[in-house]
């Protein structure tokens, strides 16, 4: 039995809340965990009443928040380079991750979130940039409640066009992040291409960049 055949049984347990905060806890440093697919289930279950929606949004929204530190924590410690080293995939995304961190850090925080593996590799990038937990606690914070609504509500969403099957909302569900996820990758690299483009401008016509007096 898969892990959401043992989960679809938890969606009328109170068991369902502490899983839900495990396995978004789990998913900060081992990203195959598939924890976007509980959260989407049990927003679909919430649709009837049980589980509580606003309870799988705080359970989730935790969860989210302690993995994002775990991951943090682990980074910077003696086994972050070894972590981020193991995948060439991985350390790629944290090399990029860490050469953006220095713009407007807590939005990159919080968009990474929606971006397939962005969660991962920006929190390792956080902690080995060595980026002050004053700054990245808060950003995680509201990322992590945002993700969680916006996951849970769209597998209540589902549930509320698709009552007569389920199933076939959660699926409506995962397409709808995916899309989304692929939309905003989309735009963050358009708009890293504009800022080369800039870059080069300056560099080459450095009289075009200048400020107006």
């Amino acid at each position: 039995m898969n892990l959401m055949g043992l989960a679809v049984p938890l969606m009328t347990s109170s068991l369902l809340y502490p899983l839900l905060a495990a396995l978004t806890s789990l998913d900060g440093v081992v990203p195959m965990v598939p924890s976007e697919a509980v959260v989407l289930a049990a927003g679909d279950f919430a649709h009837a009443g049980t589980p509580s929606l606003a309870l799988v949004v705080v359970a989730t929204a935790l969860g989210v928040f302690l993995g994002d530190h775990l991951a943090y924590g682990l980074s910077r410690s003696v086994l972050g380079a070894r972590l981020i080293n193991r995948s060439r995939h991985v350390s790629r995304a944290v090399a990029s991750a860490h050469r953006q961190l220095d713009r407007r850090p807590a939005l990159l925080i919080v968009m990474s979130r929606f971006l397939p593996g962005g969660r991962v590799a920006m929190n390792l990038a956080s902690g080995t940039a060595r980026l002050p937990l004053s700054r990245f606690s808060p950003a995680s914070a509201i990322a992590a409640l945002a993700w969680a609504a916006y996951t849970a509500g769209l597998g209540f969403a589902g549930g509320a066009v698709f009552l007569e099957n389920p199933l076939v909302g959660l699926a409506a569900g995962l397409g709808l992040s995916f899309v989304l996820g692929g939309v905003i990758e989309l735009i963050r690299r358009r708009t890293a291409a504009r800022r080369a483009v800039s870059e080069i401008s300056c560099a080459t016509r450095p009289r075009s960049c200048r400020p107006a007096s």
